[in-house]
């Protein structure tokens, strides 16, 4: 029986109008379900480095924000304040904030459905039942960047509907925002909050010996000129403890005031050079490039399987014995 001989090679065009019939229908089936798929949209937010300044007496005390590379080098800036910005907008805190936040946009799901104004949360917009299975999509729809160059940080929102997108990063911005003013003032306001309990017992005990004071002197009119040595001893120690405390109201009061002051220069500063504007323009899908890698996948897979025989023999053709 005689074998049949294997081609080695393409004998003609021919072999190639089937393959680019496969790339076309390929290319006509990803166009038409390219073009149905929503358009997404993308608002970025954009924060400084401090340029080499901390944020104030605690965040400084405490090494959180104090950059390795000191101000006139900033191109070797891979520490600074907006490092822990990155783990901080990534924390599950900063997650359930975006995640029960209700926003108002005007959505589709379809490119060519009926737009909808709607009123939710992004966690019914994600279609998760709880934020432990949201963490997953809330990583994919909000990204943080950060340049290690510059400490240039980026937070980027995309979804189906221009108006979330900048309600998102807006909102992302906004807890950085307080959770660096209550981190940061959190050892004056502790201060602060212990003084104005301390001032308010002593203050107590004051008006409780104002108030004995004041019935000494009622009981005993000019104590200081009486001829009873126990009562002009009496008197003059009640109103030594009523000064005494009395300067003690006084020197809390002032370190009340001190502590308030200190909580407020210790505010980190949020240096937010683009507060996000509202997208024009849709960011994805690429469309010409799905029905380019779809039309040159069907073409190339139509083809190899039509020369199957010639790939295979060059490819496990044996080497000629030497």
């Amino acid at each position: 029986m005689t074998p049949v001989p294997i081609p080695s090679r393409p004998t003609s065009w021919a072999s190639l109008r089937r393959p680019a019939l496969c790339a076309f229908l390929a290319g006509l089936a990803a166009a038409a379900v390219s073009v149905c798929l929503p358009n997404q949209y993308r608002s970025e937010a954009r924060i400084l480095s401090d340029a080499g300044h901390a944020g104030g007496g605690s965040a400084q005390r405490t090494g959180v924000w104090a950059p390795t590379a000191p101000p006139e080098v900033p191109a070797s800036r891979e520490e600074g304040p907006t490092v822990i910005y990155v783990d901080i907008l990534k924390s599950r805190r900063m997650a359930e904030q975006l995640l029960l936040q209700e926003y108002e946009y005007g959505d589709r799901r379809w490119r060519f459905g009926r737009r909808r104004r709607t009123r939710g949360t992004l966690l019914q917009y994600l279609g998760a039942a709880n934020v432990d299975r949201a963490m997953g999509p809330l990583r994919t729809l909000l990204a943080v960047q950060r340049d290690p160059k510059s400490g240039l940080l980026t937070i980027s929102a995309e979804t189906r509907a221009p108006e979330l997108s900048l309600q998102v990063v807006r909102k992302a911005a906004e807890n950085l925002r307080d959770f660096l003013v209550e981190f940061s003032q959190a050892a004056g306001k502790n201060k602060a909050r212990f003084t104005q309990g301390r001032l308010e017992e002593v203050q107590a005990r004051y008006r409780e010996l104002g108030r004995a004071f004041q019935a000494f002197q009622d009981a005993n009119r000019n104590w200081e000129t009486s001829p009873a040595p126990s009562v002009r001893s009496r008197g003059a120690q009640m109103k030594g403890d009523l000064d005494l405390w009395q300067q003690v109201v006084t020197n809390l009061t002032l370190n009340h005031e001190q502590a308030l002051l200190e909580a407020q220069n210790d505010t980190q500063t949020l240096l937010l050079m683009d507060p996000g504007s509202l997208p024009l323009e849709k960011s994805r899908p690429a469309r010409a490039l799905i029905v380019f890698a779809a039309a040159a996948a069907a073409g190339a897979g139509s083809w190899a399987y039509r020369n199957r025989a010639v790939l295979a023999n060059r490819i496990f053709a044996k080497e000629p014995a030497p």
